[in-house]
């Protein structure tokens, strides 16, 4: 097992309890094999599974975890999490000093009923800062400005709508900053072998008039150089609904 320094805090996964409703479970999966994102990490382990019928989710993979470290560590102020998926994203975000509001939008309430089944919920951390509304992600309007959005409401990282449905949902939220589930897999896509570099990632958010996270931090691009060597890309790559390196000539 190799491992390296991961460039943001870790974050702590809620313990979880198997839990069904309507065609959503969550369940646990023994020892499967998982991999770093922004880490050269690989290793075994049981993780916990958010299914919809047969289609998986989330989990608490490590990559999974890793890929929302730098979505956690820049939130502030009022912070909207778009997609309540495993609840890790809104564990930490909730216990953030700095982070003053949570507004977590979810489209389906059966989600919201399957949080509080399968974890203690309601005695986490920082709780009270915590506003729910039940609407889809696309369609939602904030009633007092936002500092951060960080938004994982794709079974996939990095489908190719997501760059479309974040430029519409800022249209509507226009907070100070936005990142999304599985952001660097499309930023380096788009720089086709290009070194990731300050210069060309906000280069990238001014062509997708994006207020994206991390702009001025060279450390987030020295940790996208390690996700284009992770599992996660290679998956991406060979994935032709998603990469444009996949895509027939």
């Amino acid at each position: 097992m190799n491992s390296n320094f991961l460039m943001w805090p870790e974050l702590c996964v809620p313990i979880y309890r198997p839990a069904t409703i309507g065609n959503w479970s969550l369940k646990k999966v023994k020892q499967v094999t998982q991999f770093g994102y922004f880490q050269d990490w690989q290793g075994q382990g049981d993780i916990g599974a958010l299914n919809y019928g047969e289609q998986t989710w989330m989990s608490s993979a490590r990559d999974e975890v890793d890929s929302q470290t730098p979505h956690i560590a820049a939130a502030f102020g009022h912070t909207v999490l778009m997609g309540a998926g495993m609840r890790i994203a809104l564990f930490n975000l909730l216990s953030k000093l700095d982070v003053t509001r949570v507004t977590l939008i979810e489209r389906d309430p059966l989600v919201i009923e399957l949080i509080r089944r399968s974890t203690d919920f309601d005695a986490w951390p920082g709780i009270g800062k915590l506003g729910i509304e039940i609407t889809d992600a696309l369609a939602y309007l904030p009633d007092l400005p936002v500092d951060h959005i960080y938004a994982d409401i794709w079974a996939k990282p990095a489908e190719p709508q997501s760059i479309s449905d974040m430029q519409r949902i800022q249209a509507n939220v226009r907070a100070s900053r936005v990142g999304w589930w599985g952001q660097e897999l499309l930023f380096l896509d788009w720089l086709a072998g290009e070194t990731p570099t300050v210069e060309n990632y906000s280069a990238w958010a001014d062509e997708l008039g994006l207020p994206l996270l991390e702009q001025n931090n060279p450390a987030y691009t020295v940790a996208v150089e390690q996700v284009a060597k992770s599992y996660c890309y290679r998956m991406f790559q060979n994935d032709p609904t998603r990469a444009r390196s996949a895509q027939p000539a």
